[in-house]
């Protein structure tokens, strides 16, 4: 009988040791067949979920200390999601210096060859964008941190003309990008504490997608909430009012697209919930599905592929079909149009006859 090299290393070693059992966990570890079943991924079945018991998996119990769902099918696809590397003591030191050097001289060392420096006295915004750009593609987070420092302790609140607001809601997205939570919500907590009257829809939707992408449903949730609520558009009628509803409504998309892509559907379902709530204030704006645009479509695709909470329940696919007939379709304003157009010739055909 042959044997392969690693099978034979095995044995050599279990002989060594006197123990037979090692030899066979050992000869059991390298086949390749048992590496392939390890990996392999588990059977999906179909299963069924009721949207109105979807109130029943909002239990705090099903979540943890994060807001996080717990469910023994999730998965993460977040590249923020890995720990970040812990610097040495060295490194640490260094760090350390740099700082103490960055408060005195208010110069801001940065990696890149463009910006490579941020100056209190003559910096712009368009200089900490092109950097905040540059250190989230490239995943640097030493210059993360070096901008945030620059920013919630170097500047003022009067640099950028007014537009800090805007600027820290930018740095923040890409502190999630890079897994630097608690920076990133120092600046939230700076750009609601003293920016919130400029505070913008599209930025606070950036944020709410910024921690979903980062498994932080807690945190998007709360920010949805403060940022992106009824209340803050219920008693104003103007471009702004449906620019926040309209947001909302995407960031709840973007929460349960996301959540069903990775089998986390308690959390999913909750935000397809909202969705309902939300649709009698679409309605009452007249809101239309072009101005929306909620990736249905793909919300459907995700839920296909997530398995119900309840076995016993309609499907997560129905729940999001019953969620999209909420809201407006190109069906409904194809035979409003064709009601009116009937309704027209009739009025004209009389006329034409008296």
């Amino acid at each position: 009988m042959l044997y392969s090299k690693a099978s034979l290393l095995a044995l050599l070693g279990a002989t060594l040791l006197g123990s037979p059992q090692v030899a066979s966990s050992f000869s059991l570890s390298s086949s390749p067949a048992i590496t392939k079943l390890q990996v392999s991924s588990p059977t999906r079945t179909s299963t069924a979920l009721d949207v109105s018991m979807v109130s029943t998996f909002m239990d705090p119990s099903h979540y943890d200390h994060e807001g996080n769902a717990l469910t023994s099918h999730k998965k993460s696809h977040s590249p923020s999601s890995s720990k970040s590397k812990k610097l040495s003591r060295p490194e640490r030191k260094k760090m350390e210096r740099a700082i103490k050097k960055s408060r005195k001289s208010g110069i801001y060392q940065l990696h890149s060859t463009r910006i490579s420096e941020l100056n209190v006295q003559s910096s712009t915004h368009e200089d900490v964008m092109i950097a905040i750009k540059r250190a989230q593609n490239l995943h640097d987070e030493q210059d993360i941190m070096t901008i945030g420092r620059f920013l919630l302790e170097g500047v003022d609140d009067t640099f950028a003309y007014g537009y800090k607001g805007s600027v820290l809601a930018r740095f923040a997205v890409a502190a999630l990008r890079c897994g630097q939570y608690d920076i990133a919500q120092q600046a939230l907590d700076e750009r609601r504490t003293k920016f919130q009257d400029s505070m913008q829809p599209y930025e606070s939707a950036a944020i709410v997608r910024g921690w979903n992408r980062c498994n932080k449903s807690k945190k998007a949730f709360e920010v949805l909430e403060q940022e992106l609520s009824l209340t803050s558009s219920a008693n104003n009628g103007d471009e702004t009012a449906h620019e926040m509803v309209k947001h909302r409504a995407l960031s709840l998309a973007a929460i349960a697209s996301r959540h069903f892509y990775e089998n986390q559907s308690l959390v999913a379902l909750k935000a397809c919930q909202m969705l309902i709530d939300l649709s009698p204030t679409v309605e009452q704006m007249e809101l239309t599905e072009e101005f929306l645009s909620i990736p249905w479509d793909r919300l459907e695709e995700g839920a296909k592929e997530c398995p119900s909470p309840d076995a016993q329940k309609s499907s997560c696919v129905s729940v999001v079909k019953t969620t999209r007939s909420h809201f407006p379709s190109h069906e409904e304003v194809a035979t409003t149009w064709e009601d009116t157009l009937n309704e027209i010739m009739e009025k004209s055909t009389r006329t034409t006859e008296s």
